[in-house]
């Protein structure tokens, strides 16, 4: 046996010491439940990414189109900004003025109309074949840029188009009106103006709320993979040490449980199915890096698992937590109480009487997968629940 078996052999009866009261088929179907949670979940977060997409993508067209807007109401707006405006004798030249700015429109329309057709001559996947038949990376990000910045001058090319022929228009107005009717119509213009800057900014804070929810979405994506090949990993070396386990099914007890001191080492889990995840005292987060301190234990447990109480009391709270969800206390005589976090579930209030492996609720979901986390005190002192507990 190599040192790495070795390690993995240890790592795994070490796991098996605190599954209690669980036969090898309710374990890995405990195991499957969690994975089968997991992947529906993630189905969910991948079709919401695909629906934030497609309204993202919207929304850009809407800022897009009302920033051209904007563009050339201010290109209009700026001929007027000294207030002078067409006098009866000036609407000859204006006349010409606009003849030309006809012209000029028609020109750069067909100019733009041209440069489209010979984008799109060789196909509509143009520009994925150009980016696929690059040879070396360097030469697939200079194409790529040399895309983007093609792709950002068809934009704005675009963009001063629809400009020219609003200004054509608008100078159409122009000329039809008295200079008093000129200065309250571009008036009008800049209150709209105003009204689309509004709503630009609007769009523009839709669109940045809809992309943070899609980028969570991804990480959580991100985070439920590490989870499911946690999962997998775990099974397969369950399955590959299956003649080592020993554990099966163990019907919980009826103990007198008044005074908790007196069961000390017998108490039953809160959960019938439980792998021991994180342990009481002080725990390394590996991924920050971190130290912080656990009051108590967590199992890894399917989401929607029963949970039951531990021994008889009364409810002193039910809330919520963050990171832990749900949440009930329950008081026990000689000072003890108890601790149940992570809940999906809760089928208690405040002031229940609870008796011994009564159902109080079922397990839910954390940062850190499903779970469940439970907690042990006398008084004020936190106690660590694998010295009471009957592992």
């Amino acid at each position: 046996m190599g040192v790495k078996t070795q390690i993995k052999y240890c790592v795994f009866l070490i796991m098996l010491v605190f599954f209690a009261g669980a036969a090898y088929e309710e374990i890995i179907s405990d195991k499957n439940k969690q994975a089968e949670y997991i992947e529906k979940q993630t189905l969910e977060y991948k079709n919401s990414i695909t629906r934030y997409s497609t309204e993202i993508a919207g929304v850009k067209q809407r800022v897009d189109s009302v920033e051209a807007a904007i563009n050339s109401l201010n290109s209009f707006l700026k001929i007027y900004e000294n207030e002078i405006y067409i006098s009866p004798g000036e609407i000859a030249s204006e006349t010409n003025n606009i003849i030309r700015l006809t012209d000029e429109v028609d020109r750069i329309q067909e100019s733009f109309k041209q440069k489209v057709v010979n984008l799109y001559k060789h196909g509509e996947n143009y520009e994925l074949e150009l980016l696929l038949s690059s040879k070396t990376p360097n030469e697939f990000l200079r194409r790529n840029q040399y895309l983007q910045k093609f792709s950002q001058n068809r934009k704005k090319e675009l963009r001063d188009l629809k400009s020219k022929k609003f200004i054509l228009e608008e100078k159409k107005k122009m000329v039809t009106l008295s200079t008093s009717s000129q200065r309250i119509y571009v008036e009008a213009k800049r209150n709209e103006r105003s009204a689309l800057n509004s709503r630009l900014k609007e769009l523009k804070s839709q669109k940045d709320a809809m992309e943070y929810q899609s980028n969570l979405l991804a990480n959580k994506i991100i985070r439920n993979e590490t989870q499911l090949n946690n999962i997998k990993n775990f099974v397969n070396n369950f399955a590959d040490n299956k003649e080592n386990y020993t554990g099966g099914k163990t019907n919980r007890l009826n103990y007198e449980s008044t005074d908790l001191g007196k069961v000390k080492g017998s108490i039953n889990l809160p959960i019938d199915i439980g792998l021991v995840i994180s342990n009481f005292g002080d725990n390394v987060n590996n991924a920050t890096n971190t130290l912080s301190f656990n009051n108590g234990i967590d199992f890894s447990v399917a989401k929607g698992t029963k949970v039951y109480a531990v021994a008889n009391g009364v409810v002193t709270l039910v809330g919520e937590l963050p990171y832990f969800g749900k949440v009930i206390i329950i008081k026990h005589e000689n000072g003890y109480r108890t601790v149940y976090a992570s809940l999906s579930e809760v089928n208690a209030v405040v002031g229940d009487n609870i008796r011994l492996n009564q159902l109080i609720g079922k397990t839910g979901i954390t940062l850190d997968g499903q779970s469940l986390h439970f907690e042990l005190w006398l008084n004020t002192t936190p106690l660590n629940p694998k010295e009471w507990l009957r592992f």
